[in-house]
């Protein structure tokens, strides 16, 4: 039995090396920005839950958090015994009464 190997060229590159102009190089900057700026965004959320993570999550109802809040954000109201969520603009109860 005989073996024969082909030998085989390179593909063909759409540009050689040499070829690269400014405008590859911008265009890889954009896409860069596109990337980071989604990275940033992602960062933006975190830091976002982070904030929410360190609200506190159980009080008094003088002492309900009012800044920073996310919708349906919880909260344990210890004066009415009762758990309650942030809808954006109240804190309502489970039937959804605000309280």
């Amino acid at each position: 039995m005989t073996i024969t190997l082909n030998t085989t060229k390179a593909p063909a590159l759409a540009l050689t090396p040499t070829q690269f102009s400014q405008q590859h190089f911008d265009l890889l900057n954009q896409q860069l920005r596109v990337y980071f700026n989604a990275v940033d965004a992602i960062n933006n959320q975190i830091q976002q839950a982070v904030i929410t993570l360190s609200t506190p999550s159980a009080g008094t109802t003088a002492s309900r958090p009012n800044t920073d809040l996310l919708v349906g954000q919880f909260y344990f109201d210890t004066t009415i015994n009762r758990p309650i969520w942030w809808d954006g603009t109240n804190w309502i109860n489970a039937a959804g009464t605000v309280v």
